[in-house]
């Protein structure tokens, strides 16, 4: 049928009737757009409806022609025909609702996703800390070189040392983080503690919230009881009342006045916590006394600010002068160290980039998955407006302006689409807060003007990636012979696009589905692997008695507290350690073996020290592989003992038995003990614990000079938390100023230290799975799309004796031939991002096989489903029906 165009008098007597006036022509390039669609419909009368438009138009504006004047759309052409596309674009959408709301719904959840991922990568990892020059401030640690351990807390001296001796820095300043007992002016409770260098405050540019900053005439030996809460603490405990100022607590049995409040921003993660509640609520001085200055141990964590002009490598090279001359005057203590300078943005975000970046990536690729589809759909919905287009072509409309209404048309659809994901994104933010494992610097975390500008672009660059390849095709030279050869090009053009695209999607997925199931093996491996020890029923609480009493009191103390809370009906067994196993805290030390000449300074064995009650391993469900278990008589006046692991016992006497055999450790006063035990190994730091020393030492805590710090285990017969009132009221029975704290099960530790693990897994997981389904949906649309139009050929096929298993099988070699490829493509992608995955896999290969085969055959099989629905339509198609319709 050829194309009926209206005669061109009408177009003539409406341009009469509008005196020629400027917006004619757009009114004109309305009606011809409506007309073209109308007869590209098949809708009969198009022609009448096109003259009775012109003349209803054209009578309307001459009768009122001042109205009309008024009405005139005024400003540029281009403006004008911007807004003409605008409203053409907005009602092809409407008449295709549910394609449009499952396009933009799309959009608006791949949108969401990247802009909330961005939003974890702009606040961690990209902007900058938010103190005074912050690009200048620097972590410093000693190394032991002979260990390869490159982050070791610092001794006093060592400080002191640096502070005089180093010029590349302009301030130094140390950070000791412990937990202390506070009372008065309200309920007592243990709160974490900072004794902070006065410089501190200087170096990063603090600004009180009320109040005042202690300075370094306070931070002196003997200098006034002075500190500062932080903001959260004074929120908290004192109502955010700015007359908390001069307030008097009593910090670990002495008064401390308050003279100001820190905001939260000043504050920053430390790498280690020592008997700590894992928050900073108060910030007192140091006032490190003049021993401090001679040696100390290792335990201060040391920040610094650059001098002007100087660089990390500059004060590296000074600060490795330095202690190449500390180590002849001071062998004991400094041979083998050396001195490691870091930038402190590195060491607050620590090794959270890798599944910061791991989790962005994969979101990034999920936006792609879903660009891809979108595409798809829209070369479906093109290839079905090839006659409207055609007919646009041969009433004059040029390729730019075809491709031009497309874009737009994409554009529109992304701005819905993105704008949904805004909403949904600052939604998930809060989530993703309030849900998120220990991310460093959450509080940064937000919708801000950078993020907010990376979300526009992913949205203008989304309208691009899916908008452009149905713009080029449907606006193709195909057009103008489509009336005349029905546009076979033109569909198996847009086939072959439909084609790469859900290939894309599925190399992706293939990517996306490998890094997720070897996280899931690792998470798998991380939960089920041995720990050394019996979890259930299994409960620990903190207690500290830092700053009071002697050794022997709060040995005696932690005793009482033991046997009182043994008492508590419903427990099987009670003790305590200095550190339990999943906790992040650590207590390395060097030791001397006295069967052995001693080793050159700096290359003496190292021991994580824990120092327990006497039935420690009995309550935790530790092995005793050999010799006794520390016993009740092992008193303070009682020779020394201690255990040693299995594995430090392998390591230091090999072939022999290490009972019998005697250690001296320095730690206060010396240790010189027998071993009488050797224990089963236990996974101290958690299930994929890589610890720096292989020797665990268990010292009975009356020998050892009374920790500070201990931990209750108690062992229950029913829920652990059911009996922790019970606990605390005995304890209070003991001391009522000795307040718990961080009483968790040891299953709720185990879950602190796969937190982040299971976090990485959970989000790639779904992001593979989101990727997964909008493949297969990309698939079965490509597979029906391409048997819909050979339905005649397969009709003449099944009439000419082709049975149904065959027609379904050649649908189904189509399909493999579109996943085949791209699979193989999806496996290289997926041995690249296996190996960048590193340290995030536990107990799995990278390149494991049996996860590369499962994601096959998952593919596969989804592929199959995909491809043999449509396949199942096509063999069920009725040849005579298949030859009359076409």
């Amino acid at each position: 049928m050829p194309n009926p165009l209206p005669p061109s008098v009408a177009e003539r007597l409406l341009l009469a009737l509008l005196r020629d006036r400027p917006s004619s022509r757009f009114i004109i390039g309305d009606l011809r757009e409506e007309f073209a669609e109308r007869w590209a419909a098949g809708r009969i009368g198009a022609t009448r409806w096109y003259w009775s438009e012109v003349v209803r138009v054209g009578l309307r504006l001459r009768l009122t022609q001042r109205s009309a004047r008024r009405r005139e759309p005024t400003g540029s052409p281009k403006g004008q025909t911007m807004r003409s596309e605008l409203r053409m674009a907005g009602r092809v959408l409407w008449r295709r609702p549910v394609l449009s709301g499952a396009i933009i719904a799309t959009v608006a959840m791949a949108i969401a996703a990247t802009t909330v991922a961005f939003a974890v990568v702009n606040g961690v990892l990209l902007q900058p800390l938010p103190y005074r020059e912050p690009d200048r401030l620097v972590a410093v640690w000693e190394r032991n070189v002979s260990r390869n351990s490159d982050r070791n807390t610092v001794s006093p001296a060592n400080f002191f040392a640096w502070k005089d001796e180093l010029r590349s820095f302009d301030r130094l300043a140390s950070f000791l983080e412990v937990s202390v007992a506070v009372s008065g002016d309200g309920e007592p409770e243990q709160v974490g503690a900072a004794q902070v260098s006065a410089t501190y405050f200087d170096m990063v540019g603090a600004i009180p919230l009320v109040g005042r900053l202690y300075t370094t005439l306070e931070d002196v030996d003997g200098g006034p009881r002075v500190g500062v809460v932080s903001e959260g603490y004074w929120r908290r405990r004192f109502g955010a009342d700015p007359g908390v100022v001069g307030k008097t607590i009593t910090f670990n049995g002495r008064s401390l006045e308050i003279i100001g409040v820190l905001p939260s921003r000043y504050d920053f993660a430390p790498r280690f916590r020592f008997g700590s509640t894992g928050q900073r609520d108060v910030w007192i001085p140091p006032q490190f006394d003049a021993g401090a200055r001679t040696w100390g141990g290792r335990y201060l964590q040391v920040v610094g600010r650059l001098a002007p002009g100087a660089t990390i490598g500059r004060a590296q090279q000074e600060a490795a002068a330095l202690a190449a001359r500390l180590r002849p005057l001071y062998p004991e203590r400094q041979e083998g160290w050396d001195i490691r300078i870091v930038p402190l943005h590195e060491e607050v975000v620590g090794d959270v980039r890798r599944t910061v970046l791991v989790v962005f990536g994969a979101v990034c690729c999920v936006l792609l998955v879903a660009c891809s589809n979108v595409a798809s759909l829209l070369l479906t919905r093109a290839n079905e407006r090839q006659p409207e287009m055609a007919v646009r072509a041969a009433l004059g409309a040029g390729r730019g302006r075809l491709v031009r209404q497309l874009l737009v048309e994409s554009a529109l659809l992304a701005g819905l689409g993105g704008a949904a994901g805004l909403a949904l994104a600052s939604w998930g933010l809060g989530v993703l807060v309030a849900l998120a494992p220990d991310l460093p610097r959450l509080t940064s975390i937000g919708l801000d003007p950078s993020v907010i500008g990376f979300a526009l672009a992913a949205v203008l660059a989304t309208a691009l990636l899916f908008g452009l390849a149905p713009a080029v095709q449907t606006s193709g030279r195909q057009l103008a012979g489509w009336l005349t050869q029905r546009g076979a090009s033109g569909r198996r053009q847009a086939n072959r696009m439909r084609r790469a695209l859900v290939g894309a999607q599925l190399a992706l997925s293939f990517v996306l589905l490998v890094g997720a199931g070897l996280l899931i093996r690792s998470l798998i491996n991380r939960l089920s692997v041995s720990v050394g020890f019996s979890m259930d029923g299994l409960l620990t609480a903190e207690l500290s008695l830092i700053g009071t009493r002697s050794a022997a009191e709060r040995a005696n103390r932690f005793e009482q507290v033991v046997e009182r809370v043994a008492a508590v009906p419903g427990l099987e067994r009670v003790s305590a350690a200095s550190i339990v196993p999943l906790s992040s805290d650590a207590q390395n030390t060097s030791f001397a073996l006295a069967d052995r000449p001693a080793p050159p300074v700096g290359q003496e064995p190292v021991a994580d020290v824990r120092f327990v009650q006497h039935d420690y391993l009995e309550t935790m469900g530790i092995l005793l592989l050999e010799g006794r278990s520390l016993a009740a008589e092992d008193r303070a006046d009682a020779p020394v003992h201690v255990l040693i692991n299995e594995s430090g016992a392998k390591v230091h006497w090999p072939g022999q038995s290490a009972v019998g055999k005697r250690i001296r450790m320095e730690w206060g006063d010396t240790l010189d003990a027998e071993v009488v035990g050797v224990v089963a190994d236990v996974r101290l730091g958690g299930p994929d614990d890589r610890p720096a020393t292989p020797t665990t030492l268990y010292w009975d805590h009356r020998q050892a000079g009374g920790p500070f710090n201990m931990v209750l285990v108690v062992r229950t017969r029913s829920a652990p938390e059911v009996i922790v009132p019970a606990i605390r009221s005995a304890v209070r029975e003991v001391d009522p100023n000795l307040p718990l704290f961080n009483v968790r099960t040891m299953r709720n530790l185990l879950g602190l230290r796969v937190a982040r693990a299971r976090f990485t897994t959970v989000a790639l997981g779904v992001f593979a799975a989101l990727a997964l389904i909008l493949a297969a949906l990309g698939l079965y649309g490509v597979m029906a799309s391409a048997t819909q139009q050979r339905e005649r050929e397969i009709g003449i096929r099944m009439a000419l004796g082709a049975d149904r298993p065959s027609v379904v099988g050649m649908v189904l070699r189509e399909g493999a031939a579109v996943v085949a490829p791209f699979l193989v493509l999806g496996a290289v992608g997926a041995i690249a991002l296996s190996r960048l995955l590193g340290t995030l896999v536990f107990g799995v290969s990278p390149a494991d096989p049996l996860t590369f085969a499962a994601v096959a055959l998952l593919l596969g099989a989804s592929g199959f489903l995909a491809c043999w629905l449509p396949a199942r339509r096509a063999s069920r198609v009725d040849p005579m029906v298949a030859i009359r319709a076409e």
